[in-house]
This record gives C-alpha cells, sequence and structure tokens, in this order.
C-alpha cells in the first residue's frame, strides 16, 4: 500500500477510536470495523490486479518490442513499444507506489514511469531491462517518456 494509503487508514482509525470513545455504541463497530478492513484490502486487491494485467501484457510487448539506445528515442516514436536496458539513476514517488525512474544506457537518459508497484524492489545504480511503450512526458510534454509495462533487473 502507499503513503497515502496508510495515513488514510490512519486517520479512519483515530476517528472511529474517537467516535467509540465518545458514544461507546457497540452496533457502531460492527459497520466501522469492516470498512476500516477494506481501506487495507481494496488498495491490496486493486495492485495486484494491475500487476496481474501487466504481466498478462508482457509476452504481447516482447513479441512487439524493438530494441533501443535512449539517443534513438524521440517523440517522432511516439507509440512504439521498446526495450532498453540501462542503470537507474534517479527515482521519485516510490512513496506513491508509482515510481518514476530516470535510465541511462550511456547514450542518454530518459524518464520512465510505472502506473503500478514494480513486483521487485527497484533501486538507484541497478541494472534493468525496461520493456513499455513510448509517451509524451506526463510533466514535460515534449521529452519522450516510456510507459512502463515491465521492468526486470538484470544480474551484472
Amino acid at each position: 500500500m502507499s503513503l497515502i494509503a496508510w495515513a488514510a487508514f490512519a486517520i479512519a482509525i483515530a476517528i472511529v477510536a474517537f467516535s467509540f470513545a465518545h458514544s461507546r455504541d457497540y452496533r457502531f463497530l460492527t459497520f466501522a470495523i469492516p470498512m476500516l478492513a477494506a481501506l487495507v484490502i481494496i488498495p491490496v486487491i486493486l495492485t495486484k490486479m494491475s500487476q496481474r494485467a501487466y504481466s498478462d501484457a508482457t509476452p504481447i510487448y516482447e513479441a512487439r518490442a524493438k530494441t533501443r539506445k535512449i539517443s534513438n528515442i524521440n517523440l517522432s516514436r511516439l507509440g512504439e513499444v521498446v526495450r532498453l536496458r540501462g542503470t537507474i539513476v534517479g527515482m521519485s514517488f516510490r512513496w506513491l507506489n508509482r515510481p518514476h525512474l530516470s535510465i541511462d544506457d550511456g547514450t542518454g537518459t530518459i524518464p520512465v514511469v510505472l502506473f503500478t508497484q514494480a513486483q521487485q524492489t527497484l533501486a538507484i545504480g541497478g541494472q534493468v531491462e525496461i520493456l513499455g511503450t513510448l509517451i509524451k512526458g506526463i510533466i514535460h510534454r515534449r521529452t519522450p517518456t516510456i510507459s512502463a509495462i515491465s521492468i526486470r533487473e538484470i544480474k551484472a
């Protein structure tokens, strides 16, 4: 679960505890406890479903992917399915379970976004193979970005 989901869960627990402390109505807990459980269960289920969808799509992407060097990637290739290998040189939004990576392959650097939690632990300096689609940057629209469907660590 992301940090935001945990924060929402903690706030909900505080509200339930405060409400119960003032009312002492046990019937309230029969509704509140399942709702608190749902605040944990639903994000976990959605993450697993998203990861499964990405895993199921990986073979399709592998068959269509063209291996590219970052220096050869530009906005004229939008929509192209690409594969590249490189080193993670930057990482952000990990706390949202939607990491944004910066990948360097020796010819350049490109942003890579995941729209689901990575299935393995990623770290700066790690060697990875990225499989995904070229899109316009989410914030910087003139920057080509890879929407990753699969990130796999490469053992050196």
